[in-house]
């Protein structure tokens, strides 16, 4: 029986090895160029004429700022600065509201708030790979407005394939009334194909924070989110087209008392359905430490129809845990979590307005592997514990499908692999992938002959695929920044 055993650990022993020696990552570096450190980004990507759209927004001075990186294929970079347009005055303001890819071009809408006329119009204009916004304009929505403070808002989503765009014209609020959307649909050549204005059911909320989506059939979501009088979040999803305006379908997301909601994220599938996953908590009267996550929930209208909603406890309770992305991969939805705690400091006397300084930590992440409806199949811990001050862009993993397998790209702590390092830092990269079945391969440690250059830390949440194995990253410091790829072989 020893033997037998003994014969198991081997077989078990070689095939990790196996496993861990099949995988190989090519690393290839561009060329340092200038960049700028910015505090509080959210990075987003896409596609477009063959280029890789690395982009991060951040809300400074009351607008929303824009920051691209356009890498080409070779790793040369082809802008790196800030998207800029003519701001206008006072009462009279432009302004880009969103970036994205339509077919195989880049293109930002822009909002036109004219106080005088009480209009919020929103236009649709070309990005040229250099950064160069056009002059000409494709109308996309008006709102009219009496207060430019409640002047409606727009939301623009690009569905899964690239073939359709959906402008959705938040109209301003009313008190007592519906909310009411315009949406307007163009194709990937920006002719307009429909519109409508649709009525949600129920009485409007002031205070909601909407996100948008559109399918690549038309469908449209809305996802909606409130607080409840307790101060808990509150999910609706609203599901309607332009083909009929009428047919409006809303899903609440309710769980059972004292569980609540504590982060959530959403993505499509390719049936066109939406999915919203993410994390609950159970709310006590006495409280000790920093929240802690009891599971997980997950939701789906199936059949674009029938609301599929289950929940899941995690293995034991894990506290400050965020919902970070849904990843569909075959029969197989993955649930990216992390440990993650912002701490804003107290200003000191006399620091200017609005000028906070942040703390960061971000620790172990968890991944949920998920059938098709919801079940829960399996967990894993990715084990880090890092901190950082005001700028924590880097400390962001990113989760990627490589050759069929989730991929993790992460920094993490240099000496739970190299003894007195003395060439990267606190931090180096890993790449870690995972099978539908909840095999994780052991970690390729980004160092040796593939190693990037001393003293840059790599965005792996900046990264864009561009092929079944390869990732266009960015890397760099507070003054430098470059584009790296990494091939999975």
């Amino acid at each position: 029986m020893k033997f037998s055993k003994t014969i198991l650990i081997i077989l078990v022993c070689c095939f990790a090895i196996k496993l861990s020696m099949a995988q190989k990552i090519k690393v290839a570096q561009g060329t340092s160029i200038s960049t700028a450190a910015i505090k509080q980004g959210e990075a987003f990507n896409f596609m477009a004429g063959g280029d890789a759209y690395l982009i991060e927004k951040h809300f400074k001075d009351a607008e929303m700022h824009f920051y691209l990186t356009c890498v080409t294929p070779n790793l040369g970079v082809n802008f790196n600065n800030y998207l800029n347009i003519p701001g206008g005055v006072f009462g009279n303001t432009y302004g880009i509201d969103d970036v994205f890819a339509l077919g195989d071009k880049a293109y930002v809408t822009v909002e036109h708030l004219d106080k005088k006329a009480g209009m919020n119009s929103l236009t649709i204009r070309s990005l040229g790979f250099d950064g160069n916004i056009a002059t000409e304009e494709t109308p996309a929505m008006n709102i009219t407005f009496e207060k430019i403070m409640n002047s409606g808002f727009n939301h623009a989503s690009v569905s899964p394939d690239k073939s359709l765009l959906a402008i959705v014209g938040e109209t301003p609020f009313v008190k007592e009334q519906p909310a009411k959307f315009k949406i307007a649909m163009f194709d990937k050549t920006l002719k307009k194909t429909s519109e409508a204005e649709i009525s949600m059911p129920g009485e409007n909320t002031k205070n909601k924070d909407m996100k948008v989506l559109v399918a690549n059939d038309g469908t449209v979501y809305l996802i909606k989110k409130t607080t409840t009088n307790k101060g808990e979040t509150a999910l609706t999803i609203y599901q309607c087209s332009t083909s009929n305006a009428t047919d409006v379908k809303e899903y609440k997301i309710e769980m059972p008392a004292p569980n609540n909601v504590s982060s959530y994220t959403f993505t499509m599938n390719t049936n066109n359905e939406i999915i919203v996953s993410g994390t609950y908590y159970e709310r006590r009267t006495l409280t000790v430490g920093d929240p802690k996550a009891m599971g997980i929930f997950y939701f789906t209208n199936t059949g674009k129809s029938t609301p599929t909603f289950k929940m899941s406890t995690l293995d034991t309770p894990v506290e400050n845990l965020k919902a970070r992305k849904i990843i569909v991969n075959g029969n197989t939805v993955f649930l990216a979590t992390e440990q993650y705690k912002e701490n804003r400091e107290t200003p000191q006397p006399g620091a200017p307005a609005f000028e906070y300084n942040y703390n960061y930590e971000h620790k172990n992440e968890y991944v949920i592997g998920m059938d098709a409806a919801g079940t829960k199949k399996f967990q894993l811990q990715l084990a880090r514990d890092l901190t950082a001050r005001n700028f924590d862009t880097h400390l962001y993993s990113g989760y990627y499908l490589c050759n069929g397998k989730l991929t993790v790209v992460y920094n993490d702590n240099t000496k739970k692999y190299i003894l007195n390092d003395t060439y990267f830092g606190m931090q180096l990269p890993v790449l870690v992938q995972i099978t539908n079945d909840g095999l994780m391969q052991a970690p390729v440690v980004i160092k040796d002959e593939s190693k990037l250059e001393s003293g840059f830390m790599l965005f792996a949440n900046s990264g864009m695929q561009v092929s079944e194995n390869t990732i266009i990253m960015l890397a760099g410091n507070t003054r430098e920044m470059k584009p790296v790829s990494f091939v999975v072989e």
